[in-house]
């Protein structure tokens, strides 16, 4: 069976957790003996990482790097051929260029093809009010037009958000899968990790007042680590972050460490006390998964899916205000070392019985046939 996979970004990109979640399925994909085809951008990969404009054959199965950050002739004949050739074409997100022209061709040349269209969180009430003028026409196009398309989903808060917009549509919910990274034994510092693009939409605004009107968190010996860079068009609330943290008087408390990736991410993750994720909204958050693998508990916001961090006790799901987050913030900073302990050792539990693609791509194998055999 053939899968083509038309991406907009892909490992070794980091731009977002999708490249790296992307990569193993279609590695897992290909060691089970599906032929995997993807086709992507140079978008986030430094010169010499890969080789561009030629198809590459990895562990992941064919893969095609385009020369540009976007869209190029060469690109769209990749995509040409390889929905030509493919039994099932695997999209990711709705509004990238790449998922507008492969869904288009398809319509035009081969609609009776099957489709997998993975959301990405793009349906969520807060990721629709940004390009609006973009986003609603071509929404209305494909709710005309969903036939034969099998949306995806990563969690019931997403599946009701597809089923929100684009009516009654057919829904998979898987949730995303990780090739867990080796887990290191790195001493437990008093550091809180937020880690992640810092947008407005990700409210680590609402984090830093959680952190000023902790009752302990100033006075102690605790710290709040910043991973992540913001885009040149976001740069206004990056200032707005830095203004909030003089206003409050935590600049000694708060400290910024930029884009961290591979083995310098793991590590973070392992030495940390616990990652804090306030978004407003989230589809899934990798970063969950990967903190949790490194034994680190969780503190994620209600606009994210993981209830199920209470399920396992291995972290917390709250509301995201600011007093909810100060009153969790303290509870980690009160906890005794032995319940502590336990936490961590949930959170490698959760992980592997849950989210390790090794274990769990069957689900994906069995959707693919499924799909194929209609």
């Amino acid at each position: 069976m053939k899968i083509y996979f038309p991406i907009g970004a892909f490992y070794p990109s980091q731009i977002g957790g999708p490249c790296n979640t992307l990569y193993w399925h279609c590695c897992s994909l290909h060691e089970n003996g599906l032929q995997v085809k993807v086709v992507t951008t140079a978008l986030g990969i430094e010169e010499g990482k890969v080789q561009f404009d030629q198809p590459v054959d990895d562990l992941c199965g064919n893969v095609y790097y385009g020369s540009s950050s976007t869209i190029s002739v060469a690109i769209i004949k990749q995509i040409i051929s390889g929905i030509r050739s493919a039994d099932i074409v695997h999209l990711n997100s709705l509004f990238n260029i790449l998922s507008i022209i492969s869904f288009l061709y398809l319509k035009i040349s081969f609609s009776k093809k099957k489709v997998i269209w993975s959301v990405r969180g793009e349906l969520s009430p807060d990721a629709l009010k940004f390009s609006q003028l973009k986003k609603k026409p071509l929404l209305f196009l494909y709710k005309k037009m969903a036939k034969n398309i099998l949306f995806h989903s990563t969690s019931e808060k997403e599946t009701e958000e597809i089923r929100t917009v684009m009516g009654n549509v057919n829904i998979v919910e898987i949730p995303n899968f990780i090739q867990p990274s080796e887990r290191k034994d790195e001493p437990t510092k008093k550091q809180f990790l937020y880690l992640g693009r810092i947008h407005r939409i990700k409210a680590i605004h609402k984090m830093i007042e959680g952190f000023a009107l902790s009752r302990h968190f100033k006075n102690s010996d605790f710290k709040l680590a910043i991973v992540g860079k913001h885009e040149e068009r976001h740069s206004d609330y990056y200032e707005e972050i830095l203004q909030l943290i003089q206003s409050k008087g935590l600049e000694d408390k708060i400290e910024f460490k930029g884009h961290l990736i591979g083995d310098e991410k793991e590590k973070v993750y392992a030495e940390s006390y616990a990652l804090i994720l306030p978004s407003e909204t989230e589809n899934f958050g990798n970063v969950v998964v990967e903190s949790l693998n490194q034994g680190t508990p969780v503190l994620a916001s209600k606009g994210t899916p993981w209830s199920i961090l209470e399920k396992y006790q291995c972290g917390f799901h709250i509301s995201n205000s600011p007093q909810e987050i100060a009153n969790v913030i303290d509870k980690m900073i009160e906890m005794p070392e032995e319940p502590y302990r336990k936490m961590r050792e949930n959170a490698n539990y959760l992980v592997d019985h849950e989210f390790n693609v090794a274990t769990q791509i069957h689900k994906w194998i069995n959707i693919y046939k499924n799909e194929n055999s209609k």
